[in-house]
Order: C-alpha cells, then sequence, then structure tokens
C-alpha cells in the first residue's frame, strides 16, 4: 500500500474516533429513545450482512437506510454505536464465513470512521436547516433531509472512491463511483431512511412493515456490477471492445463538432500465440493481466484502455495528436518491454514485447471504423517491419491489408 493510501486511510480512522469521542462526551442516557435504537441497531446490523459486490471491490449495502434514519432521530453517540455494531457485525461474519472478504485488515475500520464523520457532518447540516429536529415530518425537514441526503451520499462516495483509487491504483473514471447510476441508488437508500425515521417518531413499530421495499431495493444493488461486467473484459478489468466503440464514436462527434484532436492507438502483443503453446493458457492469461496493468498506468482518467480479444488492445487518447501521443507509448511499450512478468502456475516470469498502431482522424473518412482501420494498418506495419515498434498511420500505408473483421471483433468484444 502506498504512503497516500496509508495516510488517507489513517485519516478516516484517527476522524472517526475523534467524533466518536466527542459523541460520547455528550451522551445523555436518560434522553435516548431505547426502542429506536435497538430497532435500528438491529435492522442496520441485518441489512450490513446483506451485499452486493460492485467493481473493483466496492460494496453496497441497505443498511445506509437505517443509518440515515439514525442521523436523524438518534443522539450522535446512538448514531455511532449503531455504526459499529453493524461494522463488528459484518467484520466477524467475514472473518467466520469467508476470508475474501479480509482482504485487507482496514476495510470495516475505514467504512465504519466514513459513516461516523460524514453522519456528523450530515447532522450539524440538518440542524442548520431545520433547527427543530423533533419535527421530522415538517416541509423543513423534508428540505433538510434531502440536502443533507445529496451531501452525505457525495461525501461517501468521495471518501470511498479516493480510498479505492488510492489503494487499487484504478483511475477515477474506471471506479464508477461518481456514476450518476450509484449516486442515484444511495440517495434513494438516504431518503427512504428519512421516511423510515419520519414512521418512526409516530410509532417506532412501524419501521418494520416499511422495509418490505428493501428486498426490492438491495437487487437493485447489484445493477453496478452486472453493468461493468457488460462493459468490461473479465481477463484484465480493462474495458471491452463494446465499450471502446460507444466512447470512440461519443468523442468523435465532439472532436468533429469542436475541431478537437483524438488519437486511437492499437496494440497488439509479440508471439503471445508461443507463450500459451509453450506455457500454457494459464501463463498467457498472466501476461495479459500484467500488460494490462501497465496499461492502467501510463494513460490519463479520461482515456480510455479496451482488451477486445485475444492479443489486442485499444486505447482512444482525446484532446491529442497522434505526434503528441507518440512518446507517452514509447514509454508504454519500452515499459513492457523490460518488464518481468510474473507467471505464478509456472513459477516463472516472463517477457514480451508489443507492436503499436497510432490514427487521428482521417478526414476522408471521418469514421470510427475508419479511424480504425487506420490504426490497423499503422499496427500491421509494425509488426512487419520486426514488432517490437510503432508506427503512426500515412497515406502510403493506405493500400496495405489490414486483417478482416476488427470492427467487428470490437463491436462484440
Amino acid at each position: 500500500m502506498s504512503k497516500s493510501a496509508r495516510f488517507f486511510i489513517g485519516a478516516i480512522l484517527l476522524g472517526g474516533l475523534f467524533v466518536a469521542f466527542q459523541a460520547w462526551v455528550v451522551f445523555e442516557p436518560a434522553e435516548i429513545e431505547w426502542i429506536n435504537f435497538l430497532l435500528l441497531a438491529t435492522l442496520a446490523t441485518g441489512t450490513q450482512l446483506l451485499k452486493s459486490e460492485a467493481p473493483y471491490y466496492q460494496v453496497y449495502h441497505p443498511s445506509l437506510v437505517f443509518f440515515f434514519a439514525g442521523i436523524l432521530i438518534l443522539q450522535p453517540a446512538g448514531f455511532v454505536l449503531l455504526v459499529v455494531i453493524a461494522h463488528i457485525a459484518e467484520w466477524v461474519k467475514e472473518r467466520l464465513v469467508s476470508q475474501e472478504g479480509l482482504r485487507e485488515w482496514f476495510l470495516q475500520p475505514f467504512n465504519a470512521g466514513m459513516h461516523i464523520i460524514v453522519g456528523a457532518l450530515a447532522r450539524l447540516l440538518y440542524l442548520a436547516i431545520n433547527p427543530n429536529y423533533e419535527e421530522i415530518g415538517t416541509l423543513y425537514a423534508l428540505v433538510g433531509a434531502g440536502v443533507v441526503a445529496c451531501v452525505y451520499v457525495a461525501l461517501n462516495h468521495l471518501m470511498v472512491g479516493e480510498a479505492v483509487v488510492l489503494t487499487r491504483g484504478i483511475p477515477w473514471r474506471e471506479t464508477g463511483v461518481l456514476d450518476i447510476e450509484n449516486l442515484a441508488t444511495d440517495f434513494v437508500l438516504a431518503m427512504f431512511g428519512y421516511v423510515s425515521a419520519a414512521l418512526m417518531t409516530l410509532n417506532a413499530w412501524l419501521i418494520l412493515p416499511a422495509i418490505a421495499p428493501l428486498y426490492l431495493i438491495n437487487r437493485s444493488l447489484a445493477v453496478p456490477e452486472l453493468k461493468h461486467r457488460a462493459e468490461s473484459d473479465p481477463k484484465t478489468g480493462l474495458w471491452n471492445g463494446r465499450y471502446f466503440m460507444q466512447s470512440l464514436e461519443q468523442e468523435l462527434s465532439r472532436s468533429m463538432r469542436y475541431d478537437r484532436p483524438l488519437t486511437v492507438v492499437l496494440a497488439d502483443l509479440d508471439y503471445l500465440r508461443e507463450i500459451n503453446n509453450k506455457y500454457g493458457h494459464l501463463a498467457g492469461d498472466a501476461v495479459l493481466t500484467g500488460v494490462a496493468e501497465i496499461l492502467r498506468k501510463y494513460f490519463r482518467d479520461y482515456d480510455v484502455v479496451a482488451r477486445f480479444g485475444g492479443e489486442e488492445f485499444a486505447i482512444l487518447l482525446p484532446e491529442t495528436e497522434p505526434e503528441n501521443a507518440l512518446p507517452r507509448i514509447e514509454k508504454v511499450r519500452a515499459a513492457i518491454e523490460k518488464t518481468a512478468l510474473e507467471a505464478p502456475v509456472i513459477d516463472k516470469t516472463l517477457n514480451i514485447t508489443m507492436s503499436f498502431g497510432l490514427a487521428g482522424i482521417d478526414k476522408e473518412q471521418p469514421t470510427a471504423q475508419g479511424i480504425i482501420h487506420c490504426a490497423d494498418l499503422a499496427m500491421y506495419a509494425a509488426k512487419d517491419g520486426g514488432r517490437n515498434q510503432i508506427r503512426i498511420y500515412s497515406s502510403d500505408l493506405a493500400g496495405l491489408g489490414g486483417r478482416p473483421g476488427i470492427d467487428e471483433r470490437m463491436l462484440n468484444g
């Protein structure tokens, strides 16, 4: 784990402890509504054990409903205890049932600290909008809950996203943390928490029949993972050909409208087939994943790096002329050439090289397929020239024959 990742996680843990201590200093046991606390604690703990996996080890829980309700109707200390109990239960469950869930020791403590910090800020904002916090059914309360839900969800996702970026080395764009669908899902959960809190102020037991829709909500939490699977390559975690083509069409439309450059890079691993034949396909898969990690390191958040089958990769570089992209692609080529890729299945390290073809917008054929065809011709020229090379498309390559069916493979990848 990097120093910046350790610092960020440590800051969240210390911040959570500080907020928890401040909450306990002002705790008044006589003022707590114990039935509300016990019901929320039971429901939050139960739903914390239900999780929906999302890309890059993100996990969504319907317990957000009860955490948000706790912000609105519990004392700060009660909310802290609510969060801690739920995350301890999750930690115990993962330890007993699934070692896979304990990938890192800090997951549950980090999440608990994050909810405690964001919950404290959300409560302060809610009280500023609705000073009469006991009157939860008023218009001020409704508006306050809506504003606070937006802030709570946004801060939650920003913290989770930063943790994913720092600990996994994943670009912000690929995390999906700030996708509208993901934010909207948590906002709905938070507002459902407001409704639950309002019902509990009338009669605490009304929350029990009100939680029936959580079944449907919990199923909807699987949508981000399903969407990511449909757009990504399962072996490398990069985007797939279909997503690449969609991104290229959109970016090309923008580039043509505003007269801005873009570059498409097609890359092909040299002699991967020989590695597969000599060491087996598991060794070849290790090479693919190792190369994918290298590619991730060298491109910007808004670049699109994709694999669309076999040993073929594609990269979309917005706002970039092919000549300006050349130095960066050379760094990538050199990094792949000198990196010894781990192949645990054969207990060896393997070396491989890569050939690259670059193309910008073809004025005669300003279409996505036209750019891909030009980049493909350039890549084939690099392969024919001895491999482990980079070629930029020029008109003298127009007469060469590229690989048949490349457009179809990208569309179906």
